[in-house]
């Protein structure tokens, strides 16, 4: 049984903006203590200072968790400040809106880096520590298109298809172990942050949602029961639910809709790939929201 929120120690990786920040604000104000990692000095403050109006103090640190060290180095000041480790979530993330013969080897290289082995190095480094406290919660969180991958987010999409992958596995040896460590997956759809202006693109134009979008929080509020009650794996919403449904049983169907509608990921905004994007450093674009309508149009914007 996962101790009550308003005495968990958390550690977020990857909280500098959207669905990570929104995560650090809500366990901070159902009481937990938070731990967050990012690679903005400037995301550090603003999280500090929201979780302090929520009514806690976070411990802050900057972290590239395609860096093992640096993952390592958020447990401990984590254990050094609050004794343990109760929740771990792996929510660093980063892409590249791309035809796949465009895209670079580094840049592929480095969607793994942090995606994949960036949630690798976040297992390997809570593993231990949950079981020296006798259990506790990982929670990884994928993307829909985890569960089926989306063209021209072909390496992002396989990198979640690895995240998804790892984690069914690692949970199956936890549970052969004892059981005392639980791990979720979980897998929203398209939403509210700044994830798509920080994109790099190579197609010529900045990055977009699909519809249906939702707004961080509601992520985050999955995640978080997950720290409460940890469930196997959630599909953020119905659109999450659909995809899965729709691909089981129509792949071929689904193929040629996504076909169809690939170029609607994409603005009428050009965006050269050399303007600046999260990939291989942060940007300063931290807000938690960004300016999507749930239709994905900019507010404002018609349909």
């Amino acid at each position: 049984m996962a101790r009550r929120l308003e005495d968990q120690i958390v550690v977020i990786s990857g909280a500098g903006s959207g669905i990570g920040r929104a995560a650090a604000r809500m366990f901070a104000e159902r009481g937990s203590q938070v731990v967050v990692g990012s690679r903005s000095t400037q995301a550090l403050d603003e999280i500090a200072a929201e979780t302090e109006k929520a009514g806690r103090r976070a411990a802050t640190l900057l972290t590239d968790v395609s860096k093992r060290d640096q993952v390592e180095n958020l447990a401990k000041l984590a254990v050094e400040k609050f004794g343990r480790i109760d929740t771990w979530v792996n929510n660093a993330g980063v892409s590249v809106y791309s035809a796949f013969d465009k895209i670079t080897e580094a840049e592929v290289r480095r969607i793994f880096d942090v995606n994949f082995m960036g949630t690798v190095y976040g297992i390997w480094t809570a593993v231990p520590i949950l079981r020296a406290n006798g259990g506790g919660t990982i929670i990884n969180v994928a993307s829909v298109v985890g569960k089926r991958a989306f063209p021209l987010q072909n390496f992002y999409s396989a990198s979640k298809h690895a995240v998804v992958g790892i984690s069914d596995a690692i949970r199956v040896e936890l549970m052969h172990a004892g059981g005392k460590i639980k791990l979720s997956t979980v897998c929203p759809p398209s939403v509210n942050t700044p994830f798509y202006d920080n994109a790099l693109s190579r197609e010529g134009y900045a990055a977009k949602p699909l519809p249906l979008v939702y707004e961080p929080e509601r992520v985050a509020k999955d995640i978080v029961k997950c720290a409460k009650r940890a469930r196997r794996e959630v599909w953020v919403g119905m659109v999450t639910k659909a995809v899965v449904i729709l691909n089981f049983f129509g792949a071929g169907m689904f193929d040629r809709f996504l076909s169809s509608v690939m170029m609607s990921q994409f603005t009428t905004e050009p965006k050269d790939p050399t303007a600046p994007s999260d990939l291989f450093g942060p940007t300063t674009d931290t807000k938690t929201r960004s300016d999507w309508t749930a239709w994905g149009n900019r507010s404002g914007a018609k349909s």
